[in-house]
């Protein structure tokens, strides 16, 4: 990878874990909701889908465990990062109402899910499964858009679901 997409990921990895930590603070533990291991649910497979860089690099950066506040927890492979309880559900709806232009509802994902565009330099897909939530971060590669990206985004939501019901 070169230096500018390091440096951009780590520009924008870095925004979105200040706008995320201050709201973990309100973050309450969820009734029967145990840690899940983000590591162990973005799988291989997953990654392949939506990374944008060759197999070989995925097997050489491989999954890295990232704590999130107090109840969350991340995992980063590649250019994807999966988010485990990085909220309470009631702050992602607050959050969605407060920037709503900038979210587009996805239907058929969990029990709520928004997409929501970065400048089509990072793709945000929140997802509300019962008491839990969870985010699926992926840098935009350049000269793409966060629409090329939205099915599959969708479908590795889809796979992460029913293992968080």
């Amino acid at each position: 990878m070169s230096n500018t997409i390091i440096a951009r990921r780590f520009f924008i990895l870095s925004v979105l874990l200040f706008c995320i930590v201050p709201n973990l603070a309100v973050a309450q533990s969820r009734a029967g909701a145990g840690k899940a291991d983000p590591c162990a649910l973005l799988t291989r497979e997953l990654v392949e889908k939506v990374n944008a860089v060759t197999k070989q690099a995925i097997d050489v950066t491989g999954p890295k465990e990232l704590p999130l506040g107090t109840s969350g927890t991340a995992c980063e492979w590649g250019d994807v990062v999966l988010q485990i309880d990085p909220w309470p559900p009631a702050r992602l709806e607050e959050m969605r109402k407060k920037d709503g232009k900038s979210w587009e509802a996805i239907p058929g994902v969990g029990d709520a899910a928004y997409l929501h565009n970065i400048k089509d330099m990072m793709a945000e897909l929140f997802v509300r499964t019962g008491s839990r939530t969870f985010a699926v971060l992926l840098t935009i590669p350049v000269g793409s858009t966060t629409a090329a990206f939205k099915p599959t985004l969708v479908a590795v939501a889809n796979a992460i679901v029913p293992k968080l019901r």
